[in-house]
């Protein structure tokens, strides 16, 4: 085992011959480089611990997709369609109880984010600041001219010695929840930042603790301005059938009875909803389409950050359960659930089936809550519950992520403390100091471990 570092150990090795400062610095740092296998340790647990927490958020956004879409086809929307006459405009889509009939829309603005752009770097791998913890607050809200107005959401974030380059700041804002990347430019790189979509989605970032991090970070659209805006976070604006709506995202759902419409653009469309045997080819094919695009995405979460990860197996167990419960009402229809979890179909008998017994067809996923789409809807709400196993999980790993990242800030300062104190130290000895007087800033003199400056 290792002793631990002491002033006299150390300083014993050093006086030891006749160096040059900068040789008496290099030695202090390879002496004090032993311990920085803690502090290694820790940043290995916060990077797992941080993969694992956006592994569940993944794991979370995956499956809430794919719950909208099974809400949208239970109940009686699988034999409606509707289509949209201006197509980059709009689409729509079908939901639970859809109204026949036509519907005027002309959409003046669409939803977007705000987006933040910093410095630009020389490299993305650039070292900024002095590595002192740097507590960054995010908060969201709206604007209005130069004012602000918080809306209660906050995102928190640590930048130290283990992020305080251009990506582990990206990295950091990323496991925050905050969509944040690297952009390249003649000028060189630099952060961008991009809000949750709608008017309310405006960021204020604070920072304290690092200057040249602050510098770089900080963004208070009634104040400093360290940031550089791009586009502004809005609302989509649109009329209905001459009726004035405003929504924070591009899919707007409730305002025509059971149908959602996706807006791509500005301009005019008639949206007309009506009884088709096609819609219920269509929606079995996006079905299927969103059962193997949560199925992929749980497979490669299982993968990487969330290997073995429990919430992880009960989700893909529940999904192919449900599929092979149902294996042969599925393969009349054409639809077979391979080895590896995927759905197939084949389109000729599906298309049999539904012209040979559409409403058979149609239950097979809506029924009353009995239909596949039924069940795996009530099934994902409860995997995506408050209560849930995921919830429990993520609430689990944040909290330890806050006790590794206070203990590693800890360890940093009291490490700094000590290659401080050991400098000053044989400054001192190098002027005619004794190798056995005590560190400047130490009570009481004598041998003192890293570890004192933790008590």
């Amino acid at each position: 085992m290792a002793l631990p570092i002491t002033s006299n150990n150390v300083l014993n090795g050093l006086n030891s011959g006749n160096a040059s400062s900068a040789e008496m610095y290099g030695r202090v740092s390879k002496t004090l480089l032993a311990q920085n296998a803690s502090i290694q340790k820790l940043t290995g647990q916060l990077t797992r611990d941080q993969t694992r927490l956006s592994g569940l958020g993944q794991l979370q956004s995956a499956l809430a997709s794919f719950q909208s879409l099974t809400q949208s086809l239970s109940g009686a929307g699988l034999q409606t369609g509707a289509t949209s006459s201006s197509p980059k405009v709009l689409s729509a889509l079908t939901m639970t109880g859809a109204k026949v009939g036509s519907y005027a829309i002309d959409v003046q603005q669409l939803a977007q984010s705000q987006t933040l752009l910093a410095r630009p770097q020389k490299d993305k791998d650039t070292v900024i600041g002095s590595a002192a913890a740097t507590a960054i607050k995010v908060e969201f809200g709206s604007e209005s001219g130069n004012a602000f107005t918080p809306n209660g959401s906050v995102r928190s974030i640590t930048i130290d010695s283990s992020n305080n380059t251009l990506q582990g700041m990206a990295d950091a804002f990323k496991a925050a929840g905050i969509d944040a990347t690297i952009v390249k430019s003649s000028a060189g790189y630099a952060l961008k930042l991009t809000g949750p979509e709608g008017a309310a989605g405006s960021m204020r970032i604070s920072a304290g603790g690092d200057a040249a991090v602050e510098k770089l970070l900080a963004y208070n659209p009634a104040g400093l301005k360290n940031l550089t805006a791009g586009s502004a976070a809005q609302d989509a604006v649109l009329n209905i059938d001459g009726k004035r709506i405003t929504s924070s995202s591009n899919v707007i759902t409730g305002q025509i009875g059971g149908t959602a419409l996706a807006l791509t653009g500005k301009g005019s469309s008639t949206v007309v909803v009506a009884q088709e045997n096609g819609a219920i080819t269509k929606n079995i094919g996006n079905f299927i389409d969103g059962f193997n695009k949560v199925s992929s995405t749980l497979q490669t979460l299982q993968q990487g950050g969330l290997k073995s990860d429990p919430a992880l197996r009960q989700a893909q167990d529940q999904l192919t359960s449900m599929m092979r419960s149902n294996s042969a009402a599925l393969e009349k229809a054409g639809i077979t659930l391979d080895k590896n979890g995927t759905l197939k179909v084949d389109a000729k008998a599906l298309e049999a089936a539904v012209l040979a017994d559409p409403g058979a067809v149609s239950k097979l996923f809506t029924d009353g809550g009995n239909g596949i789409a039924d069940k795996l809807d009530a099934q994902l709400g409860q995997l995506l519950g408050a209560g849930s196993s995921i919830s429990k999980e993520k609430l689990i790993v944040d909290r330890g992520i806050a006790t590794l990242a206070s203990q590693k800030t800890t360890l940093t300062n009291a490490l700094t403390a000590q290659a401080s104190n050991l400098v000053a130290r044989y400054t001192d000895i190098s002027q005619g100091g004794g190798a056995n007087s005590a560190l400047p800033g130490l009570p009481g003199g004598g041998a003192k471990s890293l570890f004192d400056f933790m008590a």
